[in-house]
């Protein structure tokens, strides 16, 4: 397993269970902020709350931005928190931080779901919050800030 570091100085997006996440949001905004990264967020309860909460200087996406049934507003809110939105001036950003609900990432709702395949999808660390383990190959133990979880590295490919 190569020792790769998790880059936190870029555009972190954060995404989260609406009612909130057993393990704790702002010490992990906190180091990102210390690493010289930039908060981008969604407008919702529970760990989006949390998130601007604990960084008022956050890039907070809201759906009313986008046209559409509410559906289709917050799906292309959590397309722009990750993948970022020219037409807004976002870049895409270099990392996804997840905080699922208790029972982990098997239990992530739709929206956190979409937040980490749009992710692993553009080749995007990720990190996941807590435990169980995610399913997938690839799924390393990484602590932030004191907050157990889970990273995924994009897939290196390499030339022979």
């Amino acid at each position: 397993m190569s020792q790769q570091a998790l880059t936190l100085s870029g555009v972190v997006a954060f995404a989260g269970s609406r009612h909130g996440s057993p393990w704790p949001v702002a010490p992990v905004v906190r180091l990102v902020l210390a690493s010289g990264g930039a908060v981008r967020v969604g407008d919702q309860r529970g760990v989006d709350r949390a998130v601007r909460l604990a960084c008022p200087s956050a890039v907070v996406v809201e759906a009313s931005r986008f046209p559409g049934p509410p559906a289709a507003r917050l799906h292309q809110r959590t397309r722009a928190v990750v993948l970022g939105h020219p037409g807004m001036g976002l870049p895409p950003a270099s990392a996804l931080l997840v905080f699922p609900p208790a029972g982990g990432a098997p239990a992530l709702g739709p929206g956190s779901a979409l937040a980490l395949r749009l992710a692993v999808g553009a080749g995007l660390p990720v990190w996941v919050a807590g435990d169980p383990r995610p399913s997938g190959p690839g799924w390393a133990p990484l602590s932030l800030a004191g907050v157990p979880g889970w990273v995924l590295y994009p897939v290196q490919s390499t030339l022979f």
